[in-house]
């Protein structure tokens, strides 16, 4: 399971726990690998993601932990293969910028779908995320990308993780504390849903109380 993934999909849970709803998610993918090459997003506010954190939400207790474990799975999966996409050159955000910025260049009309309310909103990335690894113990931070934002940095270690999260003062629709106290508990209870399910899966199978010993024959 990638550890990035893991995290990623602790976010989500988070800002459900938080919002009811999942928003436009950005992480920093990085495309150093090509000539001139920054970033491209990774959006991890997927299909998958939404039906992991409604399982794990549901207060009616209506899905058991094998099947959170696989919408787990599920998510995990949407997420490396994305992040996969992302850095090989394959996610769509660069390229719709770059058809933009061509359109620009050679004086065309701007085409209807820059112009389109959907594609305004998935541009608004209420929660922007980035991984920025090292080996000592600090942290990095920046602020939100839009007013009702959250801004999370995090840098994982070999036996914990560090987040700084940011948020505006004057915005009264979110609370950093709030963020952080539902990302704590998110992390926990995917740890704990996947050591339930690592422990069934290794518990040995119990024989039926009284069942009889193979007969075997004296002859």
């Amino acid at each position: 399971m990638s550890p990035d993934a893991f995290i990623q999909v602790a976010l989500q849970l988070a800002f459900y726990k938080c919002n009811k709803r999942l928003v436009s998610t950005y992480e920093s993918a990085s495309i150093r690998r090509f000539q001139d090459g920054r970033v491209d997003n990774i959006r991890s506010a997927t299909p998958e993601a939404l039906a992991f954190v409604m399982s794990m939400t549901d207060e009616r207790a209506t899905f058991t932990d094998s099947e959170k474990m696989k919408r787990l799975r599920h998510v995990i999966n949407a997420q490396t293969n994305y992040t996969i996409a992302a850095i090989t050159g394959m996610a769509i955000d660069n390229h719709l910028l770059g058809l933009l910025r061509i359109a620009k260049e050679l004086n065309m009309e701007k085409p209807e779908i820059f112009s389109d309310e959907t594609y305004s909103t998935s541009n608004q990335f209420i929660l922007s995320t980035s991984q920025v690894t090292t080996t000592v113990e600090m942290f990095c931070c920046y602020g939100p990308v839009v007013p009702n934002g959250y801004g999370a940095c995090y840098n994982p270690q070999s036996d914990h993780i560090i987040f700084c999260v940011s948020s505006f003062w004057e915005n009264t629709g979110t609370s950093s504390a709030v963020f952080v106290k539902a990302l704590n508990e998110s992390l926990l209870e995917i740890r704990d849903l996947c050591n339930r399910s690592s422990a069934a899966a290794t518990k040995p199978a119990v024989s039926g109380q009284g069942a009889s010993l193979p007969y075997k024959s004296g002859r």
